[in-house]
């Protein structure tokens, strides 16, 4: 169980970083909100887009962490 979980958390890691660059490359999502906001030059927007994507990929990998810690 604990190897199926591991791999569960790391493609779920994988899955929501990718979202932010296909978005951007055009796929829509919030890289698409993140590429319209510096397309319009509202870069205050786009940074807090930014801050907003890095403190879920933190939070995911310390949550990743510590449930892999408890399994394993």
């Amino acid at each position: 169980m604990p190897p199926f979980v591991s791999y569960l958390l790391y493609q779920w890691d994988i899955n929501v970083r990718m979202a932010t660059i296909i978005g951007f490359a055009g796929g829509g999502g919030i890289g698409l909100t993140l590429m319209t906001y510096f397309g319009s030059l509202q870069y205050h927007k786009a940074g807090t887009v930014v801050l907003m994507i890095v403190i879920v990929v933190a939070l995911m990998d310390f949550a990743s962490a510590k449930l892999r810690q408890n399994l394993v």
